[in-house]
């Protein structure tokens, strides 16, 4: 999944797209990898509505990636440290069970 959200944030770079069009891509690559990997094992809810931080790692990881792109860090090295926080992000959010704060419904 990692290497489907380098070439598309390569493509959207390549393209000249804008930062924040380039940040909407990578999180729906990252969010629909996810959902396909739910639906997939059966899992119901999918995770990406129970409060994972699945588009939060991949915004930053996305972020990570354009800020080295714009500060002339080499491809590799863009990669391989958007790919680390990607990770690192998840398996904090795994092991540590960290999650994104609930919507609170307000009462009618």
């Amino acid at each position: 999944m990692l290497h489907a959200l380098y070439l598309l944030g390569m493509a959207a770079i390549d393209a000249h797209v804008t930062p924040v069009a380039v940040l909407i891509l990578a999180a729906l690559t990252g969010v629909t990898g996810e959902v396909v990997r739910d639906v997939l094992c059966r899992e119901f809810p999918p995770l990406l509505l129970r409060e994972e931080v699945y588009a939060t790692a991949a915004l930053a990881g996305a972020a990570s990636y354009l800020a080295l792109h714009w500060a002339g860090a080499p491809d590799t090295v863009n990669t391989a440290v958007s790919a680390a926080l990607v990770f690192a992000l998840r398996m904090a959010a795994i092991f540590r069970d960290l999650h994104l704060p609930r919507l609170q419904r307000v009462p009618a």
